[in-house]
């Protein structure tokens, strides 16, 4: 007996398709429910996008304060000390009358309000406080200068460095102080600690 091997059909091997139901196509219902996904797509993209960027319009916001806060700080603590040194000058000035000035010449730091001019947020700061903060170590300068010079006498020289570095105490210090502070609060309110 001959056994043949079982190879199938062409016509049995091609399998149809279901018929599809194009029915559904025609109705209105269908459409509509595809507009409105459309629609809520559009709109869900919309707001996603919305509030992503009102977050971001508030982490840069609070990111630059944060900034302001750090460098407004600096610029105190280093005004601050530079009185601090000016005060010990015109004090050894007046005391002693040293007759090498420039043996004695205060070392002012410099660093923060020499760095502000690379800082993007030097200009956020109140034109007020950098006005004031520009005339003392202007002032402070020439003052020391003509006292070096012998154009000022050294106790007289004393007398206005301590003057400006008075001024600068009450008015200029203050307003830094309270103007960084002021930052650290509405940074604590979002619950941004800086230190």
């Amino acid at each position: 007996m001959d056994v043949k091997p079982n190879i199938p059909v062409a016509s049995e091997s091609i399998k149809r398709f279901p018929k599809l139901d194009n029915q559904e196509l025609v109705k209105p219902s269908f459409w509509i429910s595809q507009v409105f996904m459309i629609i809520a797509t559009i709109v869900g993209v919309y707001l996603a996008a919305q509030e992503g960027l009102s977050q971001a319009i508030i982490f840069d916001d609070l990111s630059n304060k944060q900034d302001n806060y750090y460098l407004r700080h600096a610029l105190f603590d280093e005004v601050n000390d530079n009185v601090t040194i000016i005060n010990e000058y015109a004090d050894t000035v007046a005391k002693s009358s040293p007759y090498d000035l420039k043996g004695i010449h205060p070392t002012m730091a410099t660093f923060v309000w020499e760095n502000m001019r690379y800082s993007a947020n030097t200009l956020e700061t109140p034109t007020q406080i950098l006005t004031e903060t520009r005339r003392f170590y202007m002032t402070s300068a020439n003052i020391i200068s003509k006292m070096e010079s012998r154009f000022y006498g050294a106790k007289f020289g004393a007398e206005k460095l301590k003057e400006l570095t008075k001024n600068v105490s009450e008015s200029t210090l203050p307003m830094l102080q309270s103007n960084y502070q002021a930052l650290a609060a509405e940074l604590d309110a979002a619950n941004i600690t800086v230190e």
